[in-house]
């Protein structure tokens, strides 16, 4: 089965419906070629139904978010693409003297996200400060600077590959580096966070000086991932990469930014194979020199796939 064996499914859905749609248009690295179907579900009912056709179809598919973690290749993703960017709301569950609990839908942006949560006067999730993406991809990665989802996630609402809703109760156990233990092949459709009181202007306050130490050490003004590496046990990947002598090396439009190791910029034009051969460099001159791996932060997406990622 193909894509094509969706049109008269996806011919019926209200959700809007991208055709070939090039990738690098929904990426922070702005590289990537065209996917089959990139697909917006309107409500759970539609991503159930054409969900189940892929799984049965066995077609590749793909959860994205905003792309911030992301290497599409130049030959684009052959096979569908969710976007769950209808799913953005936020809902109070109950609240007592001492914290609040919210559910929180997969597609909100994390700044709109954190913005809400400070105007309320609830504390927890700081540590998105200036982290892009959505709240799906953070909990499947985990992602944040100076803390992460493990202290406050408590519950989180999947569709399985049978596309029904399972709900689970989430430990910070449950997470990891960079990773989770309870998302595989399934699709994030909400999670219920525990939040503390805090005022106002001291979140504000707390949420500027993160802003600030982020724009102080890295590089903005270009398109790229973020972080491109893990880092090691006991160091920091772009201590390695700059002592390894990366700083500045370029391919193409790609390049390791100056001002920090750790991150390879767009400089306009670059492809993703610009930008991973950057990888294997920076890998090779770590090994060479400080006898460390260093592993993958980006998620490097191959042209088809048949397991569900969110990012």
């Amino acid at each position: 089965m193909t894509v094509s064996d969706l049109k008269p499914i996806l011919g019926k859905i209200k959700g809007e419906i991208l055709w070939s749609e090039p990738l690098s248009r929904h990426t922070t690295f702005r590289v990537g070629g065209p996917a089959d179907v990139l697909f917006y579900p309107k409500n759970v009912s539609e991503l159930a139904t054409v969900f189940s056709r892929v799984v049965q179809y066995q077609i590749p598919y793909f959860i994205l978010g905003q792309g911030s973690n992301l290497l599409f290749p130049d030959e684009g993703f052959q096979g569908v693409i969710f976007n769950l960017s209808h799913f953005d709301g936020i809902e109070i569950l109950e609240r007592d003297s001492k914290a609040v609990r919210i559910k929180v839908q997969a597609g909100i942006d994390k700044k709109r996200l954190l913005n809400w949560t400070i105007e309320r006067g609830f504390s927890g999730l700081e540590f998105l400060s200036g982290v892009p993406g959505q709240i799906g991809g953070g909990l499947f990665m985990n992602a944040g600077c100076f803390g992460d989802f493990s202290k406050i996630a408590e519950k989180i609402c999947l569709m399985n590959e049978a596309a029904k809703i399972e709900e689970l109760p989430i430990r910070s156990c449950d997470f990891s580096y960079r990773s989770q233990s309870f998302c595989k092949n399934k699709i994030i459709i909400a999670s219920v966070f525990r939040l503390n009181y805090e005022k106002k202007e001291i979140l504000k306050a707390r949420v500027q000086k993160l802003l600030d130490d982020r724009k102080e050490k890295q590089p903005f003004g270009y398109p790229s991932c973020g972080s491109t590496f893990k880092n090691p046990p006991d160091t920091l990947a772009g201590r390695l990469i700059e002592t390894a002598g990366c700083k500045g090396y370029r391919v193409g439009d790609a390049e390791v930014s100056k001002k920090h190791a750790n991150f390879i910029i767009n400089h306009g034009h670059a492809t993703s194979r610009d930008i991973l051969a950057i990888i294997d460099y920076v890998k090779k001159r770590v090994k060479e020199t400080h006898s460390v791996e260093l592993e993958e932060e980006v998620i490097v997406v191959q042209s088809r796939r048949t397991k569900a990622e969110t990012v």
